[in-house]
């Protein structure tokens, strides 16, 4: 009966302690522990088809502080959602780059 309570607190406790509610909805401008959030959008005029689409997003996500990248080939841009403190525009535009593709930030 002892190791049936102590093995019932124990869940519970864990229980408890995954089942924190997270109500940040973090938005373009808001603030965390990672800095202000921000998005860029670069024109990258060589991208063609989802492959180059793939090629972007798997270099830009190797970028630290990227929270969220989009890359569309039809449109020929790349819009990235990233925390300011752990990076920047710049270093965005040089991962977009060392991919192989020229872009230009078309948001100030």
């Amino acid at each position: 009966m002892k190791n049936t309570l102590i093995i019932l607190s124990a869940f519970l406790i864990l229980a408890a302690a995954g089942c924190t509610k997270k109500t940040s909805n973090e938005t373009a401008g808001d603030k965390n522990s990672e800095g202000k959030i921000e998005t860029a959008e670069y024109k990258c005029p060589g991208m063609h088809c989802s492959g180059c689409e793939e090629t972007i997003a798997e270099e830009v996500k190797k970028v630290d502080g990227v929270k969220e990248i989009k890359a569309d080939a039809k449109e020929k841009y790349v819009r990235v959602v990233f925390y300011a403190g752990k990076t920047s525009k710049e270093d965005i535009s040089k991962a977009i780059s060392s991919a192989g593709y020229d872009n230009e930030l078309i948001t100030p």
